[in-house]
């Protein structure tokens, strides 16, 4: 587990520096950063796919390693423990404190639409809260896999070629101005593009076993994870998954290596004493910061602003200050509230749930 919570610390850092890139920007309305770091911040948003394909490995993994299977009912205590207490403490908090257009619907269904997770069925809820696509998509993941477990990869592999000729359908709608609102809320929620990460995560984990299982056996590891119609069906998925397009026109070959990369870095700062411990507590507390990290952001916003350091020339200097300073700030604020969330009301609902569902 250790060892994942640090690649979990890698992909919470790449999401909190891209949003505190986001926040410069608006503050100092110029784009004056040196290249790199602009690039190095702004290419963070794709560690949300390093999160997906860390559910894909976790999932697979407590699937099968057990030789009994897992029942609904402790499979979804685990998933639900985990996940809905604190998706419904943000949700409540942006109806207080924020203006939320709900498009017409009374407040009530609104709310209940974004507590049970269908906020992305009304285009203004889909970020409520902030990031809240992202966990949207998570349960969106862990309901396919328990309904396609027993049917092999070959089924997983299937549903996400499915998933792609689902969008192209709803991208024709659209494009013919014919918006049906489940295509356009299906275009929205975009799965077809977070569900392969958790499969390939999936299926790293099963090949990284397969690996170590086949260690000084004859036969190829490869093919105790995937037939010769699976690797087909691998093959088309890789492709598809390649030609999509992410954020910013970003191709998805990249951001499939950006997510290889991401969890090699994760695995080598575990290997680092001291700087590994960072990691642990960083990724064990990642979900609250994930959240959280929104909320600090905005309320940094008007604070740098009145605060007399940001100048009308566009310098390039004092955006790199500023930029550093939002990020280490929200990190840290973000991780000091994030541990007494865990102590308080995290991990006290996980091992409730664990002990009366276990």
């Amino acid at each position: 587990m250790s060892a994942l919570d640090s690649v979990r610390a890698v992909a919470i850092l790449t999401v909190i520096a891209t949003h505190s890139l986001s926040a410069t920007v608006a503050v100092t309305q110029s784009f004056a950063i040196p290249t790199t770091i602009f690039a190095v911040f702004d290419y963070g948003q794709f560690g949300v796919q390093v999160f997906f394909a860390l559910s894909g490995w976790l999932i697979f993994s407590l699937y099968y390693k057990r030789e009994k299977e897992i029942s609904a009912r402790h499979y979804w205590s685990r998933r639900i423990s985990r996940i809905w207490p604190l998706w419904a403490v943000f949700v409540i908090v942006y109806f207080v404190i924020y203006n939320i257009d709900t498009e017409g619907l009374p407040v009530w269904v609104a709310i209940l639409l974004a507590l049970t997770f269908l906020g992305w069925t009304v285009g203004s809820l889909a970020a409520v809260p902030l990031g809240g696509l992202t966990i949207i998509q998570e349960m969106g993941h862990y309901s396919l896999f328990w309904l396609l477990r027993k049917r092999g990869i070959e089924a997983f592999l299937a549903s996400v070629i499915f998933g792609y000729l689902s969008f192209y359908v709803a991208h024709a709608f659209v494009s013919a101005g014919y918006v049906p609102q489940i295509a356009d809320a299906w275009l929205q929620l975009s799965l077809y593009n977070s569900w392969p990460f958790f499969v390939l995560g999936g299926l790293a984990y099963l090949a990284v076993e397969a690996l170590k299982s086949s260690q000084g056996a004859t036969g190829s590891p490869v093919r105790q994870v995937l037939s010769a119609k699976g690797a087909i069906l691998l093959l088309v998925v890789l492709v598809l998954g390649s030609q999509s397009v992410y954020a910013q026109e970003t191709p998805g070959y990249f951001v499939l290596g950006y997510v290889v990369f991401a969890v090699l870095t994760g695995l080598a700062l575990n290997k680092i004493p001291i700087v590994n411990r960072f990691s642990w507590s960083l990724g064990r507390y990642s979900y609250f910061m994930y959240f959280f990290h929104f909320l600090v952001l905005k309320q940094l916003e008007p604070i740098f602003l009145d605060s007399g350091l940001i100048g009308d020339n566009e310098s390039m200097n004092q955006n790199l200050m500023v930029l550093m300073a939002m990020f280490i700030l929200s990190t840290l604020i973000s991780w000091s509230v994030a541990l007494l969330s865990w102590k308080i009301f995290e991990n006290p609902i996980m091992n409730l749930a664990r002990k009366r569902f276990a």
